[in-house]
Parts: structure tokens; sequence; C-alpha cells
């Protein structure tokens, strides 16, 4: 398999763990399959743009923490190969890859606070870095959110219980 991975926003060390977590995920997949897997770290988490072999491999994206990013783009990968019908209610990180609401957890680059911002997408949609508020300090942080809620300004962020 053709696994090239593109990893921005972190320390080098840190590299190799996010390398070795991404190789887990799609160790799997069938060995003469193409995959490009672009990882860039926006604060606390990981936006992930995958583009594999086939159509409903291309263009997937999601966010997810450090600590689950392995499961994360393996519950990716089995939705869009179920074409997203796999789950009536998928687990935020996998989310991306289904069409539907959803609600993805930041931390406040001010405050520390956590917050989530909730948005509706379509299956595969393109992300892109939209301002969002903090509910607890209103600092504006840049998150990555759904091309089509970012560029409508549909989307909240709603405060967290820490």
């Amino acid at each position: 398999m053709s696994l090239n991975i593109m990893i921005a926003g972190c320390a080098k060390e840190e590299k190799e763990d996010v390398g070795s977590s991404v190789k887990s995920a799609f160790a799997e997949r069938p060995k003469d399959e193409k995959w490009n897997v672009s990882l860039v770290k926006i604060a606390n988490q990981w936006s992930v743009e995958i583009d594999g072999p086939d159509p409903q491999y291309k263009g997937l994206s999601l966010v997810t923490p450090p600590e689950d990013l392995t499961g994360a783009l393996r519950r990716a990968l089995k939705a869009a190969s179920v074409g997203g019908n796999g789950s009536s209610s998928p687990s935020p990180t996998a989310a991306a890859a289904v069409e539907g609401e959803r609600k993805v957890r930041h931390s406040c680059e001010g405050c520390s606070a956590p917050f989530e911002v909730v948005y509706q997408a379509a299956a595969g949609e393109a992300e892109e870095m939209c301002p969002v508020a903090c509910p607890q300090c209103w600092h504006v942080n840049h998150v990555p959110i759904a091309a089509g809620a970012g560029t409508n300004g549909d989307y909240r962020a709603q405060a967290l219980a820490v």
C-alpha cells in the first residue's frame, strides 16, 4: 500500500508517533491502494484530510483529539465504506464521513475552557477555519468548520462543564 502522510503544526518529536498512529489505522487496507493523509495540529486536536483510492474516500475530513487519532481514522474509513449508513448516531470523530449535525470539542486558546462548536455538514464536506468566540471569555478562536456552515455563519459555540 502506498500511504503518503503529511504532518504539520507539531514538534518534530511528535511526528513519529502521529505517523505510527496513522499507519496503524491503515494497516489492514489492501496492499494495492494509494492513500494521502494530511494532518494539521490545531490547538489540542488534529484536523485530518483523507484521500483514498475510491470516490467514497475522497476528501474525507475529521477533527480528533490526539489520543483517539487511530480510532477516529478507523471509524471514518468504516463509515465511508458503508456509505455513512453504518450507524444512526456516529461518534463525533467519525462524523466527518457522514451527513448531519456535528459537535466538535475545542479548548479556548485564551482561557483554556472547554467548549463545543455545533453545525450541520454534508458527508465528506471540506472544512475551513472560522472564527468562534469562546462562550466563557469571548476570546476569538479559529477552528475548522464545514465549509457550508462556515460560509453562512450557521454554527454556534456552547460551553462544556469542566
